[in-house]
């Protein structure tokens, strides 16, 4: 039930980065603007586009005043949040890209949760929809929701790295991305996205949320994030793509090296490991040229870290059932990617079960 008293409430800075997507635009400025929640203050982002989508973010900035339209030279996606960051005057922040939908309760939602527990962020669940069922998004999310037992669960700091980091796939992509939460301004303080990197929630998030005393989620989807055409296909995957992908997870391990949480560092350092064998896997099934060259270059990457992975594990555990446990998990999945250098199709499935094996 919407909140009679919504002039009371906090306002919610909302950064949306764009850049060349007038196809799918004005779906998601219009998501934005008829959110129940009114107390908004809308950042257009436009980084340097190529396309219409400059001309969209003017027209809708005379349409409603809670907007405003930053042009800026083409940046990327880190450089786009961070200067929506320093124009940001909201007591919540909201990260958005401009090719998403977002349910007309979203920040409703979000912000009754992250109050009602006095929580510095909180989270809901996403749904992948088909580009063809844009004007349908709203219907596909409520049938959703008519299906569930909503639940709200809340966890400190430990807990929700623990999640990131864990042995079980599937909180992962929830848990990292920043389009599905609302944050206190505050817990930002002193973060910024890394510039000239992709994959930049990876390198980010896990700094949040240890920065957190409590985290607040809910299963009820509120957001919908739209599958391309283009984004299905077996397109090919750059190198640069593989590297930062990687590099997020070494940044991550360094820094619970770095901050004495030996627990949290091993599973960030066992699922880059992890991450080596799903990427090889789909650079294999790829329309990458070189692809044999870039698996080489993942296989590599893999060795290296294998070994610093098994000296940390000595090093740490002081269990011998604990050593024995973790390091067989990562034996299984290095002796599959040693024979089989394509790590997913037919080896797929015991890859899933060694991940999925509960430490």
């Amino acid at each position: 039930m919407k909140d009679i008293r919504l002039e009371n409430h906090g306002k919610i800075s909302i950064i949306v980065a764009i850049y060349n997507i007038e196809k799918y635009l004005e779906e998601c400025i219009k998501s934005i603007i008829e959110q129940s929640y009114e107390n908004l203050q809308i950042i257009l982002v436009d980084d340097g586009s190529t396309d219409k989508s400059k001309e969209i973010c003017n027209q809708y900035e005379k349409i409603d005043n809670r907007i405003q339209v930053i042009h800026k030279e083409n940046g990327g996606l880190s450089s786009a949040r961070n200067e929506g960051l320093k124009l940001a005057n909201g007591e919540y922040i909201s990260f958005v890209d401009g090719d998403d939908y977002l349910f007309p309760t979203f920040y409703e939602d979000l912000y009754n949760l992250i109050n009602k527990y006095e929580a510095d962020i909180s989270e809901c669940q996403f749904l992948r929809i088909n580009e063809n069922d844009i004007k349908k998004a709203k219907e596909i999310i409520e049938e959703y929701n008519n299906s569930l037992n909503l639940t709200e669960e809340v966890y400190d700091n430990n807990k929700a790295l623990n999640l990131l980091y864990g042995a079980r796939l599937n909180p992962y992509v929830k848990k990292v991305v920043v389009w599905n939460k609302l944050y206190k301004k505050e817990i930002l303080q002193g973060i910024s996205f890394p510039i000239g990197k992709l994959h930049e929630d990876e390198y980010t998030t896990f700094r949040i949320l240890d920065k957190c005393k409590k985290i607040v989620s809910t299963n009820k989807c509120l957001h919908g994030y739209i599958q391309t055409n283009n984004s299905i296909m077996r397109r090919e995957i750059k190198a640069k793509r593989v590297e930062d992908n990687l590099d997020a997870y070494i940044q991550g391990s360094k820094y619970f090296e770095n901050e004495g949480k030996k627990d949290i560092e091993m599973k960030c350092r066992r699922r880059y490991l992890e991450n080596c064998i799903e990427l090889a896997g789909k650079v294999q099934n790829s329309s990458n040229t070189n692809k044999n060259e870039l698996i080489k270059s993942i296989h590599e990457l893999f060795l290296e870290n294998y070994e610093k992975y098994i000296e940390k594990i000595k090093a740490n555990c002081t269990s011998k059932d604990e050593n024995e446990i973790i390091e067989s998990i990562i034996v299984d999945a290095y002796r599959n990617l040693k024979e089989t250098n394509k790590c997913i199709g037919s080896y797929w499935p015991s890859l899933e079960s060694i991940i999925n094996r509960e430490l």
